[in-house]
């Protein structure tokens, strides 16, 4: 544990005596950013290999839990890039996208903040309701693999600073483990929790 603390403190120090990283950038890549698309893309679609491990009666609070999870950070992403203005790397370079659509919503990386959550959220409900599938524990090592490969090939690309995605990074992982962690806390997983039945009658039950 104090190595862990150790180590944060360190890289919080850094970050903080070179002000000038958050700022890297690359020249804009039209290939490496198609390929950030396919990686996110995958990190998405990694919760759905939870059929490998889950029982039928699973499948519609996973999906349930999940989708909702992702409208939230869909939801964040596009709030965040609305309200805070920066500009791509790519604005006023003569190589770059055709769409200027989107040239002053780099804060923070959608890309980052989608993959991150999806990734967070696989780890978090593996651990809490599959935590001895050797299955589920590889898929959700290998999204958190996509989803740092989605957030360098966006620096890469030259679509985002670094800054955009760190920060994405941190809000998508914060959001990805609040959506199993609430969703176990609804459910009859957690005795301490509300319960919600479902079958013949729908209803809540609330235990104090």
């Amino acid at each position: 544990m104090l190595k862990k603390r150790t180590l944060i403190l360190l890289s919080i120090i850094l970050m903080l005596a070179s002000p000038n990283l958050f700022s890297l950038s690359f020249p804009y890549d039209e290939d490496l950013s198609t390929i950030s698309d396919v990686t996110l893309g995958m990190t998405a679609l990694a919760p759905s290999l939870f059929v490998l491990s889950a029982p039928p009666s699973d499948y519609l609070a996973i999906g349930t839990s999940y989708a909702g999870t992702m409208v939230v950070a869909y939801a964040s992403r596009s709030a965040l890039k609305h309200t805070i203005e920066r500009a791509r790397p790519y604005v006023g370079e003569t190589d770059r996208p055709s769409d200027t659509s989107e040239d002053y919503e780099s804060f923070p990386s959608g890309h980052s903040l989608m993959a991150f959550t999806a990734a967070a959220y696989t780890q978090t409900l593996q651990a809490l309701w599959y935590p001895d599938s050797k299955a589920m524990k590889a898929v959700s090592y290998a999204t958190w693999g996509l989803a740092a490969t989605t957030a360098t090939l966006r620096v890469l690309s030259g679509n985002h600073h670094l800054g955009d995605v760190l920060a994405g990074a941190a809000i998508g992982s914060a959001i990805g483990f609040l959506g199993p962690y609430l969703t176990n806390r609804l459910l009859d997983r957690d005795e301490r929790a509300p319960q919600i039945m479902l079958g013949p009658t729908l209803g809540m039950q609330v235990s104090l």
